[in-house]
């Protein structure tokens, strides 16, 4: 063989070279000294090449640098950078880190940045004589966005309870608050009046659409004659389900309402409801109105506001599709109207150390894949709930190993109001752990699915605005099963007092388990509508009106639902091998009276001055139901002192310190 050729190590075939000692030598010192970091900076130039001291200016330059490279760390000096379009991440981009410089928060948005000079006093006499309060024309701004915008603004849209997640519109933000929509009343609601129609309901949703049409308890409507874009925002006849509706027309001589279509429910007297997206109601500091027509905003500043943005971006800030080990890492994500990350059939996928708030949507999404998390973050101001965690295969029962872990999630409900929690649960075998969850109208999580973990979690100041949620809630799902809900504090839960547990199993759930929970200050401890092989163990339940309420409605109202139970049940495999060994009692569910409540387990369960055991509970659930060594007490003073209760471990509760949170303040 001649010195021009070698051959291959591996297969024992000629190669076409050898490498040279100059050349050895050259190949190893660029891989000694090649950049392993790609800089991105507010005075970057995408001309650069992204080394240290000579940093890119955009996100997307330096993605196209990395791929080419295989440079694996992306760094983010400080500053704030607007995305015009979505950070799409894949196979490709795996092992990657998009990273804040070590000691800064970079602040990238879905936002243009509009200039305080750009606020300019509104002299339009026609605006000017719509608004009704005439102190309020005198503070009236405008601003044209035509400078600042390549698109039109986005069309107004429902959201709500039957609406599904959606991008949210255009927004202003003052400083880091979000600004209000022109409204009324200022604050809270309105009622239904006389109600002349109240369009179809549950029991005709399939007939002929029929429109609701009703008065306020006050001629307010009369003043609006003249807006073509109003939206009321309701609980039209549940505590339960909210929903904005278009209004069709308005009777300018009584004031009555029509609406653009009828709402799922129907439409109730004494509804609760407010008016938004009304220029006539422009009158208090940090409202604004949209001419969606023109690009105008007309809005009346706070005295405080320093800076202004306007949210534009309607897609995700990042997508993660595949690939392994991409991580977001220190970052705030914000002033968008989509989702701030969404994570599909990833590996290893992590968001981390970021704050997101301000969205229109929600912080993280997680669908598919595997050991993907959300860690050590801050969310906050989201409309349509924090976080979607799924993944898993429900089918094979194989876990998704996803987490959320250390995360504090508050105000995560800013449109829709119910059904948007903190961390929507799904799929199987993901863990909720050592979060704390506050300050919402409705549920902080909802799940579904098999064999989740929420452990370690503290909850607070939920269910602000609802009647019949659970702090924690699933149901209707015999499937449904095998998730744990242990060792975490719930205290200050309270809404309208109208069925507000702290651990809800709706409508025949069944075979999760609630063990060493403290609730404290709720409502109630536990509703159990109906379902069987629950276990509700070693709770220790506080000064709530009531610590359980236990009923057997499959075999009363709620049998209707069997249809919907059924085809849940069929859905899975329920009697295959994975299911049995798993769920040996779902096996047989059928041959022993499904819609009875059955096998469930109450033990050693501490209720401190919060009830008697059985004082809620339906004799057909008392009846196939085990009880053992609960407690009952009424004695004064801390709970601690209870003769027999157990340690709560409540300074562990929540969150902790880790390498990137370094407070541990409530909010």
């Amino acid at each position: 063989m001649g010195t021009d050729q070698a051959r291959d190590h591996h297969t024992g075939a000629k190669s076409g070279w050898v490498a040279s000692p100059k050349m050895l030598t050259a190949i190893c010192l660029f891989a000694l000294y090649r950049p392993s970091e790609i800089f991105v900076a507010r005075n970057g130039n995408d001309a650069n090449d992204g080394t240290k001291g000579k940093p890119v200016a955009t996100l997307e330059r330096a993605m196209d640098i990395a791929r080419k490279t295989k440079i694996q760390t992306i760094t983010i000096r400080p500053g704030e950078y607007q995305l015009t379009k979505t950070i799409e991440l894949d196979q490709r981009d795996s092992m990657l880190l998009i990273q804040g410089e070590k000691g800064s928060r970079p602040l990238l948005t879905g936002a243009v940045q509009i200039p305080m000079g750009a606020i300019k006093p509104c002299t339009d006499p026609v605006i000017l004589a719509r608004i009704i309060d005439p102190a309020a024309r005198l503070l009236v701004k405008q601003i044209d966005f035509k400078p600042f915008l390549k698109a039109s603004l986005a069309p107004s849209s429902a959201y709500g309870f039957t609406t599904p997640v959606s991008v949210g519109p255009n927004e202003l933000f003052a400083d880091r608050t979000p600004m209000t929509v022109a409204r009324w009343p200022n604050k809270g609601f309105t009622k239904v009046g006389v109600v002349t129609e109240a369009g179809n309901g549950e029991k005709d949703r399939a007939a002929t659409p029929r429109k609701p049409i009703f008065t306020g308890v006050t001629d307010r409507a009369k003043l609006w004659t003249k807006a073509s874009d109003i939206w009321l925002f309701g609980y039209w006849k549940y505590d339960w389900a909210d929903e904005s509706m278009r209004v069709d027309s308005i009777d300018s001589a009584n004031g009555q309402i029509t609406l653009a279509k009828p709402h799922s429910y129907g439409v109730d007297k004494g509804a609760e409801f407010f008016a938004e997206n009304l220029i006539e109601e422009l009158d208090q500091p940090g409202e604004y109105y949209l001419d969606r027509v023109n690009s105008k905003a007309y809005l009346i500043p706070l005295p405080s506001t320093k800076s202004l943005r306007l949210s534009t971006l309607g897609t995700p800030m990042f997508t993660i599709k595949s690939g392994l080990g991409v991580r977001i890492e220190g970052l705030d994500l914000a002033y968008s109207r989509g989702d701030g990350v969404q994570i599909s059939n990833a590996e290893h996928g992590i968001v981390k150390g970021c704050q997101l708030f301000n969205l229109g949507e929600r912080a993280v999404t997680i669908e598919g894949g595997i050991s993907c998390g959300v860690n050590t973050c801050n969310i906050w101001n989201t409309g349509e709930g924090g976080i979607a965690l799924g993944g898993g295969e429900r089918k094979e029962l194989k876990s998704g190993y996803n987490t959320v872990v250390n995360c504090d999630i508050h105000h995560f409900s800013r449109r829709t109001q119910t059904y948007r929690p903190a961390v929507n649960l799904s799929g199987v075998g993901n863990t909720i752990s050592s979060c704390s969850m506050h300050d919402a109208p409705h549920s902080a999580i909802i799940f579904r699915g098999n064999n989740h973990t929420i452990e370690n979690c503290e909850f607070y100041r939920t269910l602000g605005k609802t009647g019949d949620g659970g702090v924690i809630y699933t149901g209707r799902d015999w499937t449904a099963r095998g998730t744990q809900i242990r060792i975490n504090h719930f205290y200050d839960n309270v809404g309208m007092h109208k069925w507000e547990p702290a651990i809800y199993f709706d409508d025949l759930a069944s075979g999760n388990s609630a063990i060493g929970n403290l609730i404290e200050r709720c409502h109630w401890g536990f509703l159990v509508g109906g379902g069987r092989d629950n276990v509700m163990e070693g709770n220790i339940i506080v000064d709530c009106k009531l610590g359980f309420d236990c009923d057997a409605r499959g075999l009363g109202w709620a049998a209707s639902s069997k249809p919907t139970m059924m085809e849940r049940l069929n859905a899975m495999p329920y009697q295959g091998s994975a299911w049995k060994d798993w769920y040996p009692k779902l096996a047989t569910i059928l041959e022993n009276q499904p819609m009875a409540p059955m096998g469930n387990i109450m033990k050693g369960n501490f209720l401190i001055r919060s009830g008697k055991l059985l004082d809620r509970t339906e004799e057909a659930y008392r009846k196939t139901t085990q009880y053992d060594k609960n407690v009952e007490s009424s004695q004064a003073g801390s709970w601690t002192k209870v003769p027999g209760v157990p340690n709560f471990p409540v300074d562990h509760m929540g969150l902790y310190y880790d390498d990137l949170r370094k407070s541990l303040a409530k909010n």
